[in-house]
């Protein structure tokens, strides 16, 4: 693995639509919420429920980057 790449997976809901906006007429911004959920039983047996918010910001060369993948079902 070479060094200084940081790589994340976040599965989940796209809270709207990607904002694109284009940047310096070569670059592409893209924003948008992403909901994920995680599921677990606490000590009592519980099944507990708990939701965290992201806000993704994705900085690419071309709109059709390898490294922007969004689908929304």
């Amino acid at each position: 693995m070479k060094y200084g790449v940081n790589r994340v997976t976040l599965v989940g809901n796209v809270g709207e639509v990607p904002r694109v906006s284009e940047r310096d007429s070569e670059a592409f911004v893209t924003n948008f919420p992403l909901a994920t959920n995680e599921f677990y039983k606490n000590k009592e047996g519980e099944e507990v429920s708990k939701t965290d918010r992201h806000q993704i910001v994705n900085l690419s060369g071309t709109f059709m980057s390898p490294t922007f993948v969004c689908v929304r079902f």
